[in-house]
C-alpha cells in the first residue's frame, strides 16, 4: 500500500545549530582539486571523500537520498501514519533538538561495516544508539 508515508529509522540528537546537525547528518566533501592536480593528488582526494560522521558512527554504508534531517518534532510526527506511533515519538522526542530519519528501503542502509565480508543484502542488524545519536525506533513499517 502506497499511502504517502515512508518507513524510516528515527534518531534523536542535540546539536547547537542546524548547520552543526547538517555537518553530522550528511556527507561532506573537500573542494575538488584544481585541473592542474596530478592523478595521484586526485586519487588521494577521491580516497578522502566524502566524509560522513553519522555513517561512520552507525557503522553502515548509507545512501544519502534516504536521509532526512528535521529540527522540529512536529515535522517528524507529520510523517507518521499511526496515532500510537505519533504519541510514542512525541513522548520520547522532547529531549532532542534535532531528528534524523533514515529510510527502511533496502537501498537506504546497504552495507553493515560490522558484518563479515561475505554478508549480502539485506542488512540484518538494526541501527543502535551512538555517542551522538539516540535510536528511537522504526516507524511506518
Amino acid at each position: 500500500m502506497d499511502d504517502g508515508f515512508w518507513g524510516f529509522h528515527l534518531f534523536g540528537a542535540n546539536f547547537a545549530s542546524g548547520e552543526e546537525a547538517a555537518l553530522y547528518a550528511f556527507e561532506q566533501w573537500e573542494p575538488e582539486p584544481p585541473e592542474a592536480a596530478t592523478e595521484a593528488q586526485y586519487s588521494a582526494w577521491e580516497y578522502r571523500n566524502p566524509t560522513w560522521r553519522m555513517a561512520d558512527e552507525l557503522e553502515y554504508r548509507i545512501d544519502s537520498d534516504f536521509v532526512e534531517l528535521a529540527d522540529a518534532l512536529d515535522s517528524v510526527i507529520s510523517q507518521m501514519r499511526s496515532a500510537v506511533e505519533q504519541a510514542e515519538v512525541s513522548a520520547k522526542g522532547s529531549a532532542f533538538s534535532h531528528f534524523i530519519m533514515i529510510g527502511t528501503h533496502s537501498s537506504a542502509i546497504w552495507h553493515d561495516l560490522r558484518a563479515p565480508s561475505s554478508q549480502v543484502k539485506p542488512v540484518t542488524r538494526l541501527p543502535e544508539s551512538t555517542a551522538t545519536l539516540t535510536y528511537l525506533g522504526k516507524y511506518n513499517c
